[in-house]
């Protein structure tokens, strides 16, 4: 599609307000962008818009200047791309209601496997020191993580596949020139240069709470599976795996306490078939993958380095279960840590410690 048809086709998405079933019932319609633009009253009332809908549509399109609309996703520094570009996910070619464009930040590249993780916004001490582990270890293993760059999970995931220099992809419900929530300016922009951040809603498009279960469409569509971490049982990370299943994508699940709220999701969605997961090659196995990154070896440089990471090897651990196994006193614990913790071998949630892996 030539940049012409590509103006037609945006200027139709701002005036049809993102709303893909419209939008794809003109283009099914209509022999290409610039003749669905320019569809009269009587072909939208053969289509069965009601008469606002019509009215809104004949109104906007009076308004719009297709050429200056177009400037601003170039200024923005953005690109439209559609079902027939080859960089568009191949698996989202295949939902229901696959997004007929796509606004894209940064890049995507051939064959790339995505596996989306999703969670709750307030995230347990529990669930910040699975996620690092699970998702760190996915990205090593040749994934692309896809998340929403929601606060909670989704940032954390983001930031740990960052921190492997890997690549991750954020869906976002807001048009590209917003960042939502604002404290992740800095993410977004570490993102665009290490993957991609995705919307098909237009520049200038607020972050409104209907925009979100159209986004997780995407994010579930596009993924070869969903990793649901933690989440309330009617949250969006729910519904991002509830999309999932209704594709026939893999859905997996952290499972965590059931005194825990926000374990009550995942919980639930094991108890329905989701994949359980507390290591990454329970994720590997659904797909006959096989672990092919080594484990990164953590040695200690003293003596009680290394008897507290024999302990955390284990499992994470608070300080008095690491002064009953290592034997050490509170002050050579103490400050061994502090050590550790800037050298990055452990890293501490809440009061409990584990290895950096």
């Amino acid at each position: 599609m030539d940049k012409i048809q590509r103006g037609y086709l945006n200027a139709l998405n701002i005036i049809l307000g993102a709303n893909p079933e419209r939008l794809i019932k003109i283009l099914s319609y209509c022999p290409s962008p610039e003749d669905a633009f320019n569809i009269s009253q009587t072909e939208l009332e053969k289509l069965n818009f009601k008469g606002e809908t019509i009215n809104s549509f004949l109104g906007e399109r009076e308004r719009i200047n297709i050429d200056n609309e177009w400037k601003k996703i170039e200024k923005e520094g953005a690109r439209l791309i559609v079902k027939e570009d080859e960089e568009y996910p191949k698996l989202l070619k295949e939902i229901a209601n696959p997004p007929p464009l796509l606004y894209i930040k940064g890049n995507l590249l051939p064959r790339e496997k995505y596996l989306s993780c999703v969670g709750t916004r307030w995230p347990s001490d529990y669930g910040k020191m699975v996620t690092p582990e699970i998702v760190g270890n996915l990205a090593e293993e040749g994934f692309t993580i896809v998340s929403g760059m929601a606060r909670g999970i989704d940032t954390l995931s983001h930031r740990t596949v960052l921190s492997h220099e890997k690549r991750t992809v954020a869906i976002v419900g807001n048009g590209l020139n917003i960042v939502f929530p604002p404290e992740n300016k800095k993410l977004a922009k570490e993102i665009e240069k290490q993957g991609a951040i995705i919307s098909e809603f237009p520049l200038g498009t607020d972050p409104l709470k209907y925009n979100f279960p159209l986004r997780n469409r995407i994010i579930a569509g596009m993924s070869l599976g969903t990793l649901v971490v933690e989440g309330s049982e009617k949250s969006g990370a729910l519904i991002t795996a509830n999309l999932a299943l209704e594709e026939g994508r893999e859905v997996f699940a952290v499972p965590g306490s059931i005194y825990s709220k926000v374990s009550k999701g995942p919980n639930n969605l094991i108890k329905q078939g989701a994949h359980p997961v507390t290591q990454v090659s329970d994720i590997l196995s659904v797909f006959d993958l096989e672990i092919v990154s080594k484990e990164k070896e953590i040695k200690g440089e003293n003596m009680e380095e290394n008897l507290i990471i024999e302990v955390l090897k284990k499992e994470p651990a608070q300080i008095e279960k690491l002064i009953k196994e290592t034997r050490l006193s509170i002050s050579k614990i103490s400050s061994s840590l502090i050590l550790m913790e800037i050298k990055g071998k452990v890293k501490r949630s809440g009061n409990q410690y584990f290895i950096n892996s």
